[in-house]
C-alpha cells in the first residue's frame, strides 16, 4: 500500500487529530515541523491517544496516565516492551500522508 492522504496541516491548529485509514484509527501529532502517526489506542484502556495530553514528543493517555513517546511508540519507562505501532508520515505541500505499511518502530529485544 502506498501512502494515503490523512489531513491538511492547517487542521493541527486545534491540536492532535485522529483519522481513519483503511480501517485503522491513526492519531496524528505535530511537534514543530514534524508529524507523527501512531495507532490511536492506548493498550491499557483502549482510549484514543489523541485525546490525551501532548507534551513535546510524549502523549499521556487521559484515562490512566500512561505516557508514550511519539517517536518510538514505547512507554519511556518500558523501552524493551511492545510499542504502539508508529507509521511513516510525509508532508506534501500542505497535506500529511501516512503509509501504514511502513512502520517506523519495532519492538526492541536484547
Amino acid at each position: 500500500m502506498a501512502a494515503t492522504f490523512a489531513i491538511k496541516l492547517d487542521d493541527f491548529g486545534s491540536g492532535p487529530q485522529a483519522v481513519e485509514i483503511n480501517g485503522v484509527e491513526v492519531g496524528l501529532f505535530q511537534v514543530e515541523e514534524e508529524i507523527f502517526a501512531l495507532e490511536n489506542s492506548c493498550p491499557h484502556a483502549g482510549l484514543p491517544l489523541h485525546e490525551g495530553v501532548q507534551d513535546a514528543y510524549e502523549v499521556t493517555c487521559a484515562a490512566h496516565g500512561w505516557c508514550f513517546d511519539l517517536r518510538t511508540g514505547f512507554r519511556p519507562e518500558f523501552s524493551d516492551g511492545f510499542p504502539i505501532p508508529c507509521f511513516y508520515t510525509e508532508v506534501r505541500g500542505d497535506e500529511v500522508w501516512v503509509d501504514l505499511d511502513r512502520r517506523t518502530n519495532l519492538p526492541v529485544r536484547p
